[in-house]
């Protein structure tokens, strides 16, 4: 096969532009400039978004490095180039990191096709690897990701992305003693590390309330019971509120006061009481040098307030009937009596003038 002066051209210039990647020290971290050309020159990219300051990092790097080596003389550019291991420093690159949501560190992404998006049972997520971090776990790794490349990720029509933001949901309860306390939501795993200047805290309280739901019949009986009365948000007074973080660092901390009402319904004894906890709740922003954190501390107070429907005896009707009686003939003698001296004074006035 002979090739023609342009065909010769473009061969030598493929040539070059392999030997130029073979010799690319990719075990020093790309750039945002190196970034996108490296994912679009391999099927299968590694990448470890580390931070030289991170312990978890330091760890690992010996074992990357090492892993790093094995993988490209394995799979060598000039004859296989199907995948490379490639690492990024957050700590200079930290607009890329942000573009690619990476909120701890070190973060081992697979980048297939230029991207890491992936779809586990309708959730949006980024492929990563979180197995053991030694040199021949990696490198296994490596070699379960080279029969795939040049495939996409898995991907299903039918499911919709979550929305591109970090961030998690929180539920359950919490058992605590009667006591003042401090509940603590912050970034934490174990083997990562985080930034503090990059995290977001701000959140949406859907619920938080102290103590059960009442049943609608023990609602009934505290609605009709309460001595203040019930507004809509009488057990939940953070329901469906947002707070807002204006920069990195802020901490928010809500400081709830609560106190404990026990509703007792005649005749009912114990089964049908209710103890309803309801709080205060004083909500604050400030600035924070340490790791960012959305704080709920909370105060039992050691008043308690009772309210008790008892009944009244049969004979409370009686006593109750007389003494109206007693009183209206009461006001009704004196009455009478300022009336007759009245009277009786005016008499005697008009019989003086008479005189």
């Amino acid at each position: 096969m002979c090739l023609g002066p342009s065909n010769t051209l473009s061969a030598a210039a493929a040539t070059l532009l392999s030997l130029q990647w073979e010799h690319q020290d990719l075990t020093q971290p790309i750039n945002h400039d190196h970034f996108k050309e490296t994912l679009n020159r391999y099927p299968i990219v590694v990448i470890n978004f580390y931070a030289p300051w991170c312990h978890w990092c330091q760890r690992l790097e010996p074992a990357w490095e090492a892993a790093t080596k094995d993988v490209h003389e394995k799979y060598p550019e000039a004859t296989d180039g199907r995948i490379r291991f490639a690492k990024v420093d957050c700590t200079a690159e930290i607009e890329l990191c942000k573009q690619h949501f990476i909120t701890g560190f070190p973060s081992i992404r697979v980048f297939r096709r230029a991207h890491d998006d992936i779809y586990i049972q309708g959730h949006h997520e980024h492929e990563a690897y979180t197995g053991d971090r030694t040199k021949d776990a990696l490198v296994q790794f490596a070699d379960t990701l080279v029969p795939s490349a040049g495939q996409p990720h898995l991907r299903h029509g039918q499911l919709k992305a979550a929305p591109r933001t970090p961030g998690c949901n929180v539920a359950g309860f919490v058992l605590v003693k009667k006591v003042p306390g401090t509940l603590h939501f912050t970034a934490r795993a174990e083997g990562h590390s985080f930034d503090h200047t990059w995290m977001n805290m701000t959140h949406v309280i859907h619920n938080f309330y102290f103590g059960t739901r009442p049943t609608p019949r023990k609602y009934y009986e505290l609605k009709k019971l309460h001595p203040l009365g019930l507004n809509p948000e009488w057990l939940d007074k953070l329901h469906g509120q947002q707070f807002f973080s204006e920069h990195p660092q802020h901490t928010h901390e809500h400081y709830l006061q609560v106190v404990m009402t026990t509703i007792e319904p005649k005749g009912g004894g114990k089964a049908r009481s209710y103890d309803a906890f309801e709080y205060i709740a004083h909500s604050h922003t400030y600035m924070s040098d340490n790791q960012p954190t959305a704080k709920v501390t909370y105060d039992l107070s050691p008043i308690q307030v009772v309210v008790r429907e008892q009944g009244k005896a049969w004979y409370h009707f009686l006593t109750t009937t007389c003494a109206i009686i007693g009183g209206v003939f009461t006001v009704a003698g004196i009455l009478d009596s300022i009336l007759y001296q009245g009277f009786k004074f005016a008499r005697k006035v008009e019989l003086g003038k008479q005189g």
